[in-house]
């Protein structure tokens, strides 16, 4: 099990961060923050082979939870893997670190009243050709287990397609909470069969270029991640559908957007007390984009 910081440290941290980027990081903001985390970059961003690469994405997930968790965030999501990669050549791989995250998860998810809700398609063998071991039970035991926790609530998409939530689980996805950020590590896209059917109707898109690998993020990267993602669901907010603009607003976006080609690039990395390679994250604002290294 991994040593996570004190609660209070966590919170310290992500004042500073709120402070930086010049946000609120009230309690009322981070429990509307609903990130859809596309984990990504796995096997490219370390020297970990096989499974063991996954097992480090794995506890990368569980230390990002464990933050929005204590920031006061209700939910997340996070994609683990789409219908069709049992077809993929390193699917063995993906199953092996899943197996291997169950009792992690279990001990973790005990101690912090965590729920743990797996969304996808069990109707039909999740194993690898040849394995006997099914990890459907488990994921079944870890949800029964964890069904009245309150803290917050983590959506795992596993074996999970669109097309199976716009059709077979169609009447269950209704029941989910909305998403508001999309956090995408590594590529610039969603993928079509990954899309949160009905469910990403206010969302924002932030793209991280780091892989989604625990070791090379350290605590204060990873809270500094959550705040860009809270950032960019409050520059983002009430701009979808039903957007008015007021007074001389639109001729202040069209100045900076159009003329001004409004481009944010800061960075925060300090090399006297940060010990990970720096990182780098690209949101957006209705003026232009924003990147930030930290």
């Amino acid at each position: 099990m991994i040593t996570l910081p004190p609660d209070e440290e966590i919170r310290t941290i992500f004042k500073e961060c709120c402070e930086k980027l010049e946000i609120e990081g009230s309690g009322k903001n981070m429990e509307e923050l609903v990130i859809y985390d596309m984990t990504d970059g796995t096997r490219t961003s370390t020297e970990l082979e096989g499974a063991d690469a996954y097992f480090d994405g794995g506890l990368f997930v569980m230390r990002f939870i464990h933050f929005l968790k204590t920031l006061g965030a209700k939910n997340s999501y996070i994609n683990v893997i789409h219908e069709g990669h049992k077809e993929r050549v390193n699917y063995r791989d993906i199953y092996e670190g899943m197996r291997r995250h169950v009792e992690m998860y279990r001990e973790y998810s005990k101690k912090n009243n965590v729920r743990l809700r797996f969304v996808g398609k069990y109707d039909a063998s999740i194993s690898p050709k040849d394995t006997a071991y099914d990890l459907r039970k488990d994921l079944k035991d870890l949800e029964d287990a964890t069904a009245i926790n309150p803290e917050h609530t983590v959506h795992f998409m596993v074996n999970y397609s669109t097309r199976w939530a716009a059709e077979e689980g169609k009447d269950f996805f209704k029941t989910l909470p909305e998403v508001n950020v999309i956090l995408r590590h590594a590529k610039g896209y969603v993928n079509g069969d990954m899309w949160l059917y009905g469910k990403l109707n206010n969302n924002s898109f932030v793209y991280a270029q780091n892989g989604s690998s625990s070791i090379n993020w350290s605590d204060r990267q990873l809270i500094m991640l959550i705040a860009l993602c809270l950032r960019s669901m409050v520059l983002n907010k009430g701009t979808h559908l039903s957007k008015k603009y007021e007074g001389d607003e639109k001729d202040i976006v069209r100045q900076m957007r159009e003329i001004e080609l409004s481009f944010i690039h800061k960075s925060f990395y300090d090399s006297s007390i940060e010990t990970k390679f720096k990182k780098r994250v690209v949101i957006f604002s209705s003026y232009g984009p924003e990147i930030y290294e930290f």
